[in-house]
């Protein structure tokens, strides 16, 4: 069996046992010739219409050595089944055509999937092998020609001019960068003045001008801020006010409820941004600490858009649920939008990003501690998916003082119920419960 990473293949080899010969191949092994090597002449392929241009495939680094003494000891050891366990994706479908081409002096080349890598992920996946993807390799292919065609020329034309190279990717995306920095610069900042205030755990505001008011203040998108003013001697003279009267009367008090729902599962793009909110990591520290997760068979594939997560997952960390918080705590589970119900949008090539062994809530002191607390977070968001709704009780309080014509408007809220928050307390800070 072929894979692309040693930390995996180290993995799959303590499933699979003796009898098997496990493999990394380091990723991709052939790939469209380099500037100046044998075969970069015919770069710019001609083709018919509607067919994909057959460049040569050149090795990449250190492949040619590496491949042949895979084929050498698999020969000696007298293989006949190559099953190929690049990635998931678009890119290990490619090295995976590759592979296929390379090995083709076997009797059978298979291919194999899966989306974590446990015993019985990957038992199934030898199951239900299958042929090489020939769609999504034409895809990868494309890809490979447009970096070519794209990036290749229009780098030429850009150091021409003592510019930095350009790309497919890189080059639109700081146009986007460039366009929206050229609209901060346009931005003029409105100045406003603001009274706030807190007495009780309830934050008060004055409500300087409603909607109709002549003096009340929008901002650029045209929304409507009451706690807001031009007038900068009103809100000095309002502070002024407060301070002499040291007191407020309360007027009105609405009561109310409010519900906060638990978040879908991870996707790549979901977990790099909580990652950089909550762990304070950078994106490519994530996704390093991520794709050791994933070869060490913790995770689920780590490159995903999609929120749909397997039901045996779900079922155990119910259970777990459950058995930890009580009944109470079962939610119905929540989907992002490419997976809600009815929606023709499912990505499905993968799961979640999600623990492969739900049941295990934080791994051992046998790991390393950056894998621990990406796997807690992880975890702590598949098994909140699953849970109920936190509910707050809420109130919102009109005020009055002596000497001020303008409205006290105030807000307070505690948690009567935590529900999915219940496993995202170490995340949370300043949460008000409720008084017993």
């Amino acid at each position: 069996m072929i894979l692309e990473s040693g930390a995996k293949a180290k993995t799959v080899k303590k499933y699979l046992g003796k009898g098997w010969i496990v493999h990394a191949c380091g990723g991709h092994v052939q790939d469209l010739p380099s500037k100046g090597s044998k075969g970069s002449s015919k770069s710019m392929w001609k083709s018919e219409k509607d067919v994909l241009p057959d460049p040569p495939w050149g090795w990449t680094s250190g492949a040619e050595k590496k491949i042949k003494d895979m084929i050498k000891k698999a020969k000696k050891s007298n293989v006949d089944e190559v099953f190929i366990a690049t990635d998931p994706d678009r890119e290990g479908e490619f090295i995976a055509w590759r592979l296929s081409i390379i090995f083709a002096d076997f009797e059978t080349q298979k291919r194999v999937t899966f989306n974590e890598i446990t015993e019985k992920s990957v038992n199934d996946a030898i199951n239900e092998a299958r042929e090489i993807d020939t769609a999504l390799v034409d895809s990868a292919k494309v890809r490979r020609f447009m970096d070519r065609l794209v990036g290749f020329e229009c780098s030429r034309f850009s150091r021409s001019w003592k510019l930095a190279s350009m790309g497919r990717v890189q080059t639109p995306t700081l146009g986007f960068i460039v366009e929206r920095e050229l609209l901060r610069e346009k931005h003029v900042p409105i100045n406003y003045h603001s009274v706030n205030f807190n007495s009780d755990n309830v934050n008060f505001k004055i409500r300087f001008h409603e909607k109709n008011d002549p003096e009340a203040w929008f901002d650029d998108d045209r929304k409507h801020f009451p706690g807001r003013t031009f007038d900068g001697e009103l809100a000095n003279r309002s502070v002024e006010i407060l301070n002499q009267n040291k007191s407020i009367e309360i007027v009105t008090v609405k009561e109310g409820k409010s519900n906060r729902s638990p978040k879908p599962p991870f996707t790549t793009d979901t977990m790099l941004q909580a990652a950089s909110s909550t762990l304070g990591w950078s994106v490519s520290k994530t996704s390093s600490v991520a794709g050791e997760l994933y070869n060490s068979g913790h995770v689920t594939y780590i490159r995903t858009d999609s929120t749909r997560t397997n039901k045996d997952a779900r079922d155990t960390v119910k259970e777990l649920i459950k058995n930890k918080f009580g009944e109470e705590f079962l939610g119905e589970g929540v989907l992002g939008p490419d997976a809600k119900k009815g929606s023709n949008n499912v990505q499905d090539a993968h799961e979640a990003i999600r623990p492969t062994r739900p049941e295990i809530n934080q791994l051992t002191n046998e790991n390393k501690d950056d894998l621990k607390t990406l796997y807690k977070l992880i975890w702590s968001r598949f098994a909140g998916s699953q849970m109920s709704n936190s509910v707050r009780e809420t109130r919102r309080i009109e005020a009055i003082t002596n000497n001020l014509d303008k409205k006290i408007t105030g807000t307070a809220s505690w948690r009567t119920h935590a529900g999915w928050e219940a496993v995202y307390k170490d995340y949370q800070k300043d949460v008000i419960f409720l008084s017993k």
